[in-house]
Formats: C-alpha cells, structure tokens, sequence
C-alpha cells in the first residue's frame, strides 16, 4: 500500500471557503469530501494513480478543479497541495508539495 496526503492552503481573505467540502476522487473512483483545514491521507495501491480534486459550489457546482497523475511504489507517501482559485470560474492548483 502507499499514501496520498492531501492538504489544502486557503489565505486568509478566502477563510469563507472553509466551510464548503474539498472534494477529491482517485483513479475516477467515489468522490471523498475532505475538510479545506488540515490534510488528508487516502490510502491507494502502489502505481499511477490520477488524482482530481475541486470545491464544492453552487455556481458552479465545481470550484477551481485541478487534476495531477502520480505514480507510487509500496509504502510511498506523496504530499499534494490543492490551491483554491481567486476567482470561482478559474481553475484551482494541484501540486507536488515540496515539504
């Protein structure tokens, strides 16, 4: 088994998002709500794996989505951070994280 840890960074001026689900599916799979505070470990099989992730929304029902592919070996963690957009028709950032 390996590790995706998510972890999401909202500023400060943006603290309203909080209360709205990040959302995240793995390989196209059941979408999983995670919190916008902290991070978030999902346990997946070592190998590639296609990680999409957006807030929850009114209009539109899908704020800022972002996508990355990851590939794992057994017992790797790999660290994403998800960046909500400024503006709710843009899309969000889906990145390696580097700490």
């Amino acid at each position: 088994m390996a590790t995706i840890r998510i972890t999401s960074k909202v500023p400060m001026v943006q603290s309203a998002l909080k209360v709205r689900p990040l959302r995240a599916t793995i390989d196209g799979g059941e979408e999983q709500d995670l919190s916008l505070s902290g991070s978030h470990d999902v346990e997946v099989e070592a190998g590639s794996h296609h990680v999409e992730m957006y807030v929850a929304w009114a209009l539109p029902a899908r704020m800022g989505p972002a996508q990355i592919d990851v590939s794992l070996q057994d017992r790797d963690t790999v660290e994403l951070l998800y960046k909500p957009p400024w503006i709710r028709t843009k899309p969000g950032k889906l990145t390696l994280s580097t700490t």
